[in-house]
């Protein structure tokens, strides 16, 4: 598929879109994105059902095992993401070390991104190959007039590394993308909102004192306010 420089639809349902496109980097490498509504949240509470994850743990089944290596700033974190097998296997395990970051935007939304980096903490595991994320991230969009449904863009681009066909690749990312919006709308109700502060005033603030990512080893990350 030559680049064109614009989306072109892989999957549809009612919960999003996922759209896929090729960058001319030489790297072979798609980009893959998500579009879609979630109902019955605010971008600022979104923003932190994403870092959130102790509950993300109950249901995120693209996921064997996710948590902070550290928190050098409130808004910056190292994290570890252990991906399940996708597509009955065809693509096995992968894991990741990543450099990621929240943002409250002036606009009312959220934004929360991050990239690959080294961690020499947690080297690869034998047996799961390690995989390379480049730029990616969600932005939680507000929604004029409606102040509890937010639109959720969803961007991802990986190096999951090893032999594999684009086309195992488009199908394994079109459905995780897909099945991850349709999880997410699923279980917002059981989510314990007693751990999501309000918004809080300082501009740009995207953590809340109190609120905690927690650590791979389990214990609590807390997450101190700027100041």
């Amino acid at each position: 598929m030559p680049f064109d420089g614009e989306w072109k639809l892989l999957k549809e349902n009612e919960q999003c879109r996922v759209y896929s496109r090729d960058i001319p980097d030489g790297t072979g490498l798609p980009e893959f994105r998500g579009v879609g509504d979630i109902d019955g949240i605010s971008p600022w509470e979104l923003g932190l059902v994403m870092r959130d994850y102790a509950f993300r743990r109950n249901w995120d089944n693209t996921t064997l095992q996710q948590g902070m290596l550290a928190n050098p700033e409130p808004d910056f974190w190292l994290s570890y993401n252990l991906s399940a097998p996708s597509l009955g296997g065809m693509i096995s395990a992968r894991d990741f070390t990543d450099f990621q970051f929240a943002r409250a935007d002036s606009d009312g939304g959220y934004t929360h991104g991050g990239s690959a980096c080294d961690f020499p903490e947690v080297p690869p595991l034998k047996g799961i190959v390690r995989g390379n994320n480049s730029s990616c991230g969600v932005r939680m969009q507000p929604i004029p007039g409606a102040p509890d449904k937010v639109r959720l863009h969803y961007v991802i681009r990986s190096d999951l590394r090893g032999s594999l066909p684009r086309w195992v690749v488009n199908k394994a990312m079109g459905g995780v993308i897909a099945d991850f919006y349709a999880k997410l709308q699923l279980n917002l109700p059981k989510r314990d909102r007693s751990r999501y502060p309000p918004r809080p005033e300082a501009p740009g603030q995207a953590s809340h004192p109190g609120f905690q990512i927690p650590r791979l080893d389990g214990t609590p990350g807390v997450v101190a306010p700027r100041g």
